[in-house]
């Protein structure tokens, strides 16, 4: 079976940190408007920024690993190959 990609540590670990950034960006906003605005399209810029980077990660994996796969059936498929020769040729 696969290994996952996302491990549910690092899951946990992601949402806590953004709960307290949302808890202090909401102490703040309550004290000043001006910065609940730029907190507004700071966490927009942040959540975008967060998927994307995700995304991207994930399928750095999986291309990794269908890279490890392609060889190992490259290499497979050369070592049958010629074994089948060798049995038909010398056999």
């Amino acid at each position: 079976m696969a290994k996952p990609l996302l491990t549910d540590d690092l899951i946990e670990k992601e949402r806590r940190r953004r709960a307290a950034l949302e808890e202090a960006i909401r102490q703040d906003m309550a004290k000043d408007e001006t910065l609940a605005a730029k907190y507004d399209a700071e966490e927009a810029r942040l959540a975008k920024e967060s998927v994307y980077k995700s995304r991207r990660i994930e399928n750095a994996k999986t291309q990794a690993r269908g890279k490890k796969l392609n060889r190992w059936l490259l290499i497979s498929w050369v070592v049958l190959i010629a074994l089948i020769y060798y049995i038909i040729k010398w056999g």
